[in-house]
């Protein structure tokens, strides 16, 4: 009788065997996933179960014979990452955080296309206003962010208050900066809210004084995070401080509050053809005279 329900107990255990072998042969990481594998099918099927009978193909009898687990991370093929709709691969699935700051250039040549989806684009966005630090965490930048038409009608609010103040005889040069960011997909405003200041300023009055400089250095990161990612993503951007002459209208069109301190516009798009080959070599001065090690 016991040798009956042993027999029957390895015939379940043969079946289950089967099964997840039939999975694993289907599974598009291959070889390597059976190895990960391995360790709980030695769990759940006791003895030799597995190789008796040529039961288990031959990948998976090679996995559970090797008692070194493996440390090969899964690579998935091209087939199964998620596409965005008018991207193929992007810079941010081949560059490291290093290669990122190094790639991250000013670049004026812009086109009105973007190598991400809108959808991507909020992601990235969102990332920075919840992971990019703040001084005592006060949370203090505000983003917004402005594509197609609406870049374009901040632009021609620039340009419209511009024109009413710059001299007649700098007109061409000042419209052709500003045609140039028009050309562009989109642009990101870099606003620092002063209530959040204020309330650290009085809840820790010895720093009263620094928190403004702080809410700069907030900002500041938040511009280098945001420049460097959407570099990464394949796409050019380049830093504008044109505030505060647009700020009256741009709080009437975009709802922005007045009491909002304008920074910075980061004007990005997908670069026009050659712009990034184009650019000349950084001029570097010697790391010797800016970074000063001790105690190595």
């Amino acid at each position: 009788m016991r040798d009956r329900a042993s027999k029957v107990l390895g015939a379940i255990f043969a079946l289950i065997a089967v099964l997840v072998a039939y999975i694993l042969i289907h599974d598009p990481l291959g070889e390597d996933a059976m190895h990960r594998a391995a360790p709980l099918l030695r769990t759940i099927l006791p003895g030799p179960i597995l190789r008796a009978n040529g039961l288990a193909p031959v990948g998976l009898q090679k996995a559970l014979k090797s008692s070194r687990p493996s440390i090969i991370p899964p690579t998935i093929s091209s087939s199964t990452s998620r596409p965005f709709s008018n991207t193929s691969i992007t810079m941010a699935d081949k560059l490291s955080f290093s290669d990122a700051v190094k790639h991250r250039r000013t670049i004026y040549q812009l086109t009105k296309k973007s190598t991400i989806s809108d959808d991507r684009l909020k992601e990235i966005v969102d990332q920075a206003i919840k992971d990019v630090p703040s001084s005592f965490n006060s949370q203090s930048s505000r983003l917004v962010v402005l594509i197609k038409e609406k870049h374009d009608q901040y632009w021609q609010i620039v340009e419209d208050i511009l024109k009413a103040i710059v001299p007649a005889e700098q007109w061409e040069h000042t419209a052709g900066r500003l045609n140039g960011f028009k050309n562009a997909y989109g642009t990101i405003l870099f606003y620092e809210d002063p209530e959040p200041v204020r309330k650290l300023q009085s809840q820790y009055a010895i720093y009263a004084d620094k928190f403004p400089d702080w809410s700069e250095h907030t900002s500041a990161m938040h511009q280098y995070e945001l420049w460097t990612a959407l570099e990464a993503e394949g796409l050019g951007a380049n830093l504008q401080h044109y505030n505060p002459l647009p700020d009256q209208k741009v709080s009437e069109v975009f709802g922005v509050p007045l009491e909002w301190s304008h920074k910075a516009q980061l004007v990005f798009g997908e670069p026009a053809e050659g712009a990034r080959e184009g650019l000349p070599a950084k001029n570097q001065e010697p790391t010797e005279k800016r970074v000063f090690f001790h105690g190595f």
